[in-house]
């Protein structure tokens, strides 16, 4: 099997033709079709169904091209790091919760490097995903929160893991929501009186549970929720629905953070916890870069805080 034979397979899949994908390759039709016949020998399983209208994958021909894509992906990634020239691009990944300050941070540390010499790149993922991108080595960093609620399952998940865990800042919760929602006026809000607003969540995936949420409750606690996938849609329909969500207070200098306000919860009975702690997971020992990161992470990140008060 060689990596021809996966990107022949690949660009089949994608035209759904033997006859569009040879165009595309470059190659006569006889040479393709005689290509992904030795493929299917060698793998032992029919990749296509072939009918007068074209080819479309069969069910183990979808599995088999997933696999290949990761392939050729590994493979286009190690070219592109390894120059031939004898130069090695240095690369650095971040995956997060959906944080402002954290984009803050990885900014100034990107501008502080030569950006030809590395490969750079941040991930606002789910919780899960996080978790598994720096178990998995893809990212050198993590960043999630933790609480009362789920401290106990993530730190077991993290030793499971082999991952350490160190402590960013702990501050009190706050409400984000748009400058003309009813309650923007206020200095501080209560959550008696917020919950009756759609809340906005970030999506953790099918059957996550609960304590892999980014949120004080789970998904069950709110009345009228929405779940969202990235920070774009949850400010647009935040100001649609005159919904909000919880933060750490840290959004100045986010993207159009001016058409946002940021007002203190009130402690409350009805809350679980009234403070969030953030940190940050690592695999290994932090890289030169990664302890410049985490260094800008101190900076970036909210002022400690505890009781009541207004954001700075």
């Amino acid at each position: 099997m060689t990596l021809q034979q996966l990107k022949y397979a690949m660009v089949v899949a994608r035209t759904g033709s033997m006859n569009k994908a040879a165009e595309s390759l470059y190659i006569s039709q006889p040479t393709l079709t005689n290509t992904i016949r030795g493929l299917e020998e060698e793998t032992g399983i029919t990749l296509f169904n072939r009918t007068n209208k074209g080819v479309n994958l069969t069910s183990e021909g979808s599995d088999f091209i997933f696999y290949a894509k990761k392939v050729c992906d590994q493979y286009e990634q190690l070219i592109w790091r390894y120059d031939g020239k004898g130069n090695t691009r240095k690369v650095f990944s971040v995956s997060s919760q959906h944080y402002a300050f954290v984009c803050e941070a990885f900014a100034e540390v990107v501008k502080s490097y030569d950006a030809s010499t590395f490969h750079f790149s941040i991930l606002e993922t789910t919780t899960p995903k996080t978790i598994e991108d720096v178990s998995n080595q893809i990212s050198e960093v993590g960043v999630l929160f933790l609480s009362d609620f789920n401290r106990d399952e993530l730190n077991r998940i993290f030793v499971d893991n082999g991952l350490t865990y160190k402590k960013i800042v702990s501050c009190r919760f706050y409400v984000y929501l748009g400058k003309n929602h009813p309650l923007a006026d206020r200095t501080i809000i209560d959550y008696e009186d917020i919950i009756k607003y759609p809340i906005i969540t970030y999506e953790q995936g099918k059957n996550s549970p609960l304590y892999m949420s980014e949120e004080i409750f789970g998904e069950q606690d709110y009345p009228y929720s929405v779940k969202v996938s990235d920070r774009a849609s949850m400010l647009q329909i935040m100001k649609k629905l005159n919904g909000f969500t919880f933060c750490s207070g840290a959004v100045k200098g986010a993207v159009g953070w001016n058409d946002y306000k940021v007002i203190p919860l009130r402690e409350s009975t009805h809350l679980p916890y009234s403070t969030m702690e953030i940190g940050y997971i690592r695999k290994d020992e932090l890289s030169e870069i990664g302890k410049k990161f985490i260094d800008e992470l101190y900076k970036a990140a909210p002022a400690e805080e505890q009781g009541e008060g207004a954001i700075a």
